[in-house]
């Protein structure tokens, strides 16, 4: 039998697999930094594959193209988010549970890297890059979704005495008071004379988040609710 027909161990395979993802893994963290950094324009592929410890070559048999590693960055980012803020949505919790289960997924989703809002609001603004049709399509697949199961969330919320009653336009004030807070970071360090990432800082602002949208949004009901995982309705 000719050597070259013959296939790899399935361990032997795996490992490759393995290392296949890690390294595909590592350009898109890599290349979520630089973008949102540099913009698309100002990115640069070899920095990318530098700072992922790949060689260049390998960048483009995974992407082909900056503009398509562009697309898959947000790509990732926008359905890594929806996975992550839908995780405490289920009906096993009360209203206000959920909502604040899903006010802790998406702070805490941003702040992990707090580069990710910076990148989808230059494209937002500019939408050049990556193209109105595509850009999109990541919103009809994965914020649509989102948005409708808060709307729904709003409603139940509401009826069930947990909730004030609030406009759709509520939902943009939590992603707001939640998103500004790690775009503005450098505004906030020049202005305060501290550094807002810090984990202290960041623990902080993230007590704040919560009591001020509570505060806002839940009736006397829906606090003690909030609290309680498991809780009935």
């Amino acid at each position: 039998m000719n050597s070259r027909t013959i296939s790899r161990p399935p361990e032997q395979r795996h490992g490759c697999h393995v290392a296949e993802i890690q390294a595909r893994d590592a350009i898109l963290q890599a290349a979520t930094l630089e973008f949102a950094r540099m913009g698309f324009a100002g990115a640069r592929t070899k920095a990318i594959a530098r700072a992922a410890r790949v060689n260049i070559a390998l960048l483009y048999y995974y992407f082909e193209t900056k503009e398509k590693l562009y697309e898959a960055v947000l790509e990732q980012v926008f359905a890594e988010w929806a996975r992550r803020v839908s995780l405490g949505m289920g009906a096993a919790d009360a209203p206000a549970r959920r909502l604040r289960n899903y006010l802790e997924n998406f702070f805490d989703f941003v702040a992990e890297l707090p580069v990710r809002p910076r990148l989808v609001q230059q494209e937002m603004m500019q939408l050049g890059h990556l193209g109105s049709a595509s850009f999109k399509r990541l919103a009809t697949t994965y914020v649509r979704p989102v948005h409708r199961a808060l709307l729904q969330l709003l409603e139940e919320g509401h009826k069930a005495g947990q909730f004030r009653k609030v406009t759709p336009d509520f939902i943009l004030t939590m992603s707001a008071v939640i998103v500004m807070y790690f775009t503005s970071s450098a505004f906030i360090e020049a202005v305060n004379g501290y550094n807002p990432l810090s984990s202290q800082r960041v623990a902080a602002r993230r007590k704040a988040v919560l009591e001020t949208i509570g505060a806002a949004l839940f009736t006397a009901k829906g606090q003690r609710a909030s609290l309680r995982r498991g809780a009935v309705q």
